[in-house]
């Protein structure tokens, strides 16, 4: 075996290791948030009344479980579809996952907050928790971008990455984002309550799904976003010799 050999050896162990470190932090942070779903102690000589009480005022904390999940399920597979491109690593792509995965993190901390003070005059905490999700899509976008900037020496197939991730669509995040965060922002300090929330949203999300389609008009007709999200990854480039 040759030095080459060696050094390519090397390289796709040191690669694979960062996969597998950013596979165990999504692993490490669902766990977390499952923990945080428990009945007190001592209910068992407790009456029914009291059991189901206590199972009631858990129903907030697994409802945030469950949209903590999916969102973290969706960065997940956003983020196996970005490595499985690539052949090499710098120390910039590195520095850009650990800021992604750190924003990641946070989400036990965002769904504890938001559980337990959210309330119908108190959204600080929803606002909170929907700045992490921001910031964490927002990075997330960065590593793409960085990604795409140096395909040509850090990605197999580097021609096809940019339609396949859908860059075009998804630089509009670094528009849509800010915004999104400035909208919550302002209706947060001024108590306008959850309908302002999901009216904001919605427009959003139409706004992103309309930039989507104009640019991938063929990626985005063959189906709702959660069969989208598990169906076999059509783009994912072939394996090479």
């Amino acid at each position: 075996m040759d030095i080459k050999e060696e050094e390519e050896i090397k390289k796709e162990f040191q690669l694979e290791r960062v996969v597998l470190f950013s596979d165990a932090v999504f692993a490490i942070i669902i766990t977390i948030m499952v923990i945080e779903i428990k009945l007190p102690e001592g209910l068992r000589h407790q009456s029914h009344e009291k059991v189901r009480e206590a199972f009631i005022e858990l129903l907030p904390k697994f409802a945030g479980y469950i949209s903590a999940f999916f969102l973290v399920a969706v960065f997940w597979t956003k983020h196996l579809r970005i490595f499985s491109y690539l052949k090499d690593y710098t120390k910039q792509l590195i520095v850009f996952n650990l800021i992604f995965l750190f924003f990641i993190s946070l989400f036990p901390f965002g769904v504890s907050l938001m559980t337990e003070t959210i309330s119908p005059k108190n959204f600080e905490g929803l606002f909170i928790y929907i700045g992490i999700v921001m910031l964490a899509s927002m990075t997330q976008t960065l590593l793409i971008w960085y990604l795409i900037r140096n395909a040509k020496t850090l990605c197999i197939r580097p021609a096809e990455i940019e339609r396949n991730l859908e860059w075009k669509a998804q630089r509009f995040n670094f528009i849509a984002i800010p915004v999104l965060l400035l909208y919550v922002a302002v209706i947060t300090a001024n108590h306008y309550g959850p309908n302002a929330y999901t009216v904001g949203f919605i427009i959003w999300a139409a706004v992103v799904s309309l930039v989507r389609k104009k640019f991938y008009p063929k990626q985005n007709t063959d189906g709702p976003m959660l069969a989208r999200l598990f169906r076999s990854r059509k783009a994912k480039p072939a394996d090479t010799e």
